[in-house]
């Protein structure tokens, strides 16, 4: 999530139970935070003991109506598949549809859902958990402060999608989806998607004055929580690429409309930290780019004009027309306009940076001696996915990052701290003549406790 903290501090190898706050002491957002998350893992942990991978409470014998997928009414012209409304458990987190018979091709959470063509498919339940900030939802800002924000959201996605792809000797059968579903789920979100170690390195640089630990390597004058971001992911004309924040790409720009290379900005920069400049790099993101899980696309800020009644950027690329109902920000990143070379990341054709390194050891320079280096996924496993992402702290106390280290000492190879999915199947699904004719559910029902 692009929240503006100072570190993502919950680990759940740890096994902490609480957060206690002392007397006397400074209090940290990361310690609230990290409280939360401790709930939050029980809470999950103890709905999926209880209930299983995925379910719904029971009517009678059989699942409720929770996330049934039904065919189209009789007399109906679209054929398009019906959504029950209710709630299903997906890995311990409750999936709501709160609209009775929601149409496939309705849902609010997956634009462009269309009407599948001919042949046999499985619907299943794709859930994860999505920041919220005030550039998404303008709500959860209080107005009687006179602009500035508070604490952001996080709220669970869940969307019905339809795939005929099925794994290595598997079939869209019933029984078979049932026996061997972790493969499925294998397949939709596989473990190995690249892997990532990052360090502080001083490298050649001489040390400098009042630095706290001139053996460790982190230059940079202030403590920054650094973000790497896989922007194109594998399997996609010209290779996966990168983009990284110095801020966890917390800093964006709601827009009023963005067209051409014009962007209009909602509100003013609310400081010089959050402020664009001249070259400034930045994503035009929105709604239906997050949640379909693609690219937005980067350019260079090239000019802003803040003397009219409007605070218009301009970008040195065309990014087309955005429509304002699907909330479009400009996200900045921190990458500067170079080349690369050497152990500087070179620069990709979609304005990102390539995964390849430019020199034999693999390790990258970012900024300020933080250095990274990938890993790709193996043979047989998947491939580099848009929005997956690794956070790590630097401090000036230190001069040095947080990062978890290997047998020999040196920077780990790490998964992706996110985004992760959870998945469940519901349905097989025939599609003959432009319309769904056979509904095999694949949901399960559980029983409620319910006191006499």
């Amino acid at each position: 999530m692009h929240a503006d903290v100072e570190r993502f501090s919950f680990d759940q190898r740890k096994h902490f139970l609480r957060v206690i706050q002392q007397q006397g002491r400074v209090t940290l957002p990361a310690d609230g935070n990290e409280q939360v998350a401790i709930l939050l893992h029980h809470l999950q942990a103890l709905a999926e003991d209880l209930i299983g991978p995925y379910g719904t409470a029971a009517d009678g014998s059989a699942p409720g109506p929770a996330f049934r997928i039904d065919l189209p009414q009789p007399g109906e012209e679209d054929g398009v598949l019906r959504i029950g409304r209710g709630r299903y458990w997906v890995h311990g987190r409750a999936c709501e549809n709160d609209t009775d018979d929601l149409l496939l091709t309705a849902q609010p959470d997956l634009p462009g859902q269309q009407v599948p063509g001919e042949g046999t498919y499985l619907a299943y339940l794709d859930v994860w958990e999505r920041h919220i900030s005030t550039a998404e939802d303008d709500s959860v800002r209080e107005v009687a402060l006179g602009g500035p924000d508070t604490c952001s959201r996080t709220r669970l996605v869940w969307q019905v999608r339809l795939t005929d792809t099925a794994p290595p000797g598997r079939q869209l059968d019933v029984t078979d989806i049932g026996a061997h579903w972790s493969e499925w789920e294998d397949l939709l979100q596989p473990a190995d998607r690249g892997l990532l170690a990052a360090r502080a390195n001083r490298g050649a640089t001489p040390p400098e004055p009042c630095v706290a630990d001139p053996a460790a390597g982190y230059l940079g004058p202030e403590n920054q929580l650094y973000r790497v971001q896989i922007h194109r992911g594998s399997g996609q004309e010209g290779g996966p690429t990168f983009t990284w924040s110095r801020d966890n790409g917390s800093v964006v720009h709601p827009l009023i409309r963005v067209a051409g290379s014009a962007a209009v900005l909602r509100d003013p920069p609310r400081d010089r930290r959050t402020a664009l400049t001249v070259g400034s790099l930045v994503e035009v993101v929105d709604d239906h780019s997050t949640l379909l899980g693609r690219p937005g696309p980067l350019a260079r800020v090239t000019d802003i004009d803040d003397k009219g009644e409007d605070y218009v950027v301009h970008l040195g690329t065309d990014v087309g027309t955005i429509e304002t109902d699907r909330r479009p920000l400009l996200r900045r990143w921190d990458h500067p306009d170079v080349d690369g070379g050497g152990e500087v990341p070179r620069r990709a054709d979609d304005g990102a940076l390539s995964i390849v390194a430019p020199n034999s050891s693999g390790w990258m320079t970012l900024e300020d001696g933080i250095q990274i280096r990938f890993r790709p996924p193996s043979e047989g496993g998947g491939g580099y996915r848009t929005g997956d992402y690794w956070t790590f702290p630097a401090r000036t106390a230190t001069g040095d990052i947080s990062w978890p280290r290997d047998s020999t000492g040196g920077p780990a190879d790490v998964a992706p701290h996110g985004i992760d999915h959870v998945y469940a199947p519901l349905a097989v699904v025939t599609v003959a003549g432009g319309r769904a004719i056979l509904v095999d559910d694949l949901r399960i029902g559980f029983l409620p406790n319910r006191v006499p």
